[in-house]
C-alpha cells in the first residue's frame, strides 16, 4: 500500500505554551496529584495539554499527511472509538476479522494521546510497544484513519484542504459528565474531587484538551467544505444506520445492507462494552485504569440528568448560552428515543 506523504518544509508553530499557575497550586494540585508539572496553555487559542504536549507541539503542526488520510476529530468522550471503528471498517471492506484480532489503538490511533500525561513512567513493556507514537504512524500503511483531540490550528494547516476529517459533536453536558468518569477511570488523571468541582473546571478551561467551545465552532464554521463531514453523536444516538451511511457516502464507499446491519450491530454499546479490540482491555490489564470503571460506557444520550443538580445545571446552561450566542450551533442534550 502506498505510503506517500506530502512534505513541505519545516513550520514554525505560531503558538507559545506555558505553565498555568493555578494548576501547579492547591486546590488543583491536590485534585490532579498526577500532574506534578501542572498544565500548560497556548497562546494564543488558551488550549491546555499536558507539558509533554507543549514540548513537542511543533510536531503535531508539521506531522506528515497523506491524502488518503481519514482524520476523526473529537472532543475526548464523544464518540471518538465509535466513529473510528466505524470508519476504519467501511475503509477496509468491513474486515471484521482483522477488526476483532488487532486493538483499535493500533488500527487506528489517536496521535495525542501519548502526550497527555507521561504515560511511559508507569507502562509496562507491553503497552509502551502498543501505544501509539507520531514515530510508529509513519509506519501504518495507507489508508490511515487516524484519531485527534487537538483543535485545527495545532494540526499540519493543510490538513482540511488534503484529507478527510470527521468531526463527531457531543452536547456539552453529557461531554462533562463523560469526562469526569473518564478522569475517575485513568489513573495518570487521578482526579479525587466532585463531578460539581470538576465540572467547574471544565467550564473554565482547566482541564487537559480544553477549551471545548472554540474547537467545537471552529470546525461547525468549517461543515460545509467538501472535505469536512460534521457528525452530532446524538444523531447516531437516534439513528445508527443512517449516520453510517452518511458516513460511507462521504468515504466514497459503497456498502450492502448485510454489511450495513452487520456495522450495526458491531457497535451497538452492549457488543462494544465486550470487544476487548476497542474497550482498552490491554490497559486495563497493564493496570492503567482503576478497578470498577468501564472504558465504553453507558453512551446514554441526557445520563447528564442523573448527576446535575438543580443549581449546577442552571451554571452549565447559562455556561452554554453564553458560547453559542450569536452562532447557529444548537446542541440536542435529550432523546426521546436511542439505541
Amino acid at each position: 500500500m502506498s505510503k506517500q506523504v506530502r512534505t513541505k518544509e519545516h513550520r514554525e508553530l505560531p503558538v507559545k505554551f506555558s505553565v498555568i499557575p493555578e494548576t501547579t497550586q492547591s486546590p488543583f494540585k491536590d485534585l490532579f496529584p498526577a500532574y506534578t508539572e501542572g498544565l500548560v496553555q497556548g497562546e494564543p487559542g488558551k488550549f491546555v495539554y499536558h507539558p509533554l504536549y507543549g514540548a513537542n507541539a511543533d510536531k503535531f503542526y508539521n506531522f506528515p499527511i497523506r491524502k488518503d488520510d481519514v482524520w476523526i476529530r473529537t472532543f475526548p468522550r464523544s464518540g471518538t472509538t465509535w466513529t473510528s471503528e466505524l470508519a476504519w471498517l467501511i475503509m477496509n471492506d468491513c474486515n471484521f476479522e482483522e477488526a476483532n484480532k488487532v486493538p483499535l489503538t493500533v488500527r487506528s490511533p489517536n496521535i495525542d494521546t501519548c502526550y497527555a500525561t507521561n504515560w511511559e513512567a508507569k507502562a509496562t513493556a507491553e503497552l509502551k510497544e502498543a501505544l501509539p507514537t507520531l514515530d510508529k504512524m509513519a509506519d501504518l500503511p495507507s489508508p490511515r484513519v487516524l484519531k485527534s483531540h487537538l483543535p485545527a490550528y495545532l494540526l499540519p494547516p493543510d490538513l482540511l484542504d488534503t484529507c478527510k476529517v470527521i468531526y463527531v459533536a457531543r452536547n456539552p453536558k453529557d461531554a462533562i459528565v463523560s469526562f469526569y468518569y473518564f478522569h475517575q477511570m485513568v489513573k495518570f488523571f487521578q482526579f479525587t474531587g466532585t463531578l460539581e468541582e470538576f465540572a467547574e473546571y471544565f467550564m473554565q478551561s482547566k482541564l487537559v484538551w480544553t477549551p471545548y467551545f472554540p474547537i467545537v465552532l471552529d470546525a461547525w464554521s468549517k461543515k460545509d467544505h467538501p472535505n469536512m463531514l460534521f457528525l452530532f453523536y446524538e444523531d447516531m444516538k437516534k439513528d445508527i444506520r443512517k449516520e453510517i451511511k452518511k458516513i460511507a457516502a462521504f468515504l466514497n464507499k459503497t456498502l450492502t445492507p448485510e454489511q450495513i446491519e452487520k456495522l450495526v450491530d458491531h457497535v451497538k454499546v452492549d457488543n462494544f462494552s465486550k470487544n476487548a479490540s476497542v474497550n482498552m482491555t490491554m490497559e486495563i490489564k497493564s493496570g492503567l485504569t482503576n478497578e470498577g470503571h468501564s472504558f465504553v460506557r453507558k453512551g446514554k444520550t441526557g445520563d447528564w440528568k442523573n448527576h446535575f443538580s438543580p443549581e449546577l445545571n442552571s451554571r452549565i446552561d447559562a455556561w452554554i448560552a453564553k458560547n453559542l450566542e450569536g452562532t447557529d450551533l444548537k446542541f440536542v442534550t435529550e432523546l426521546d428515543e436511542q439505541d
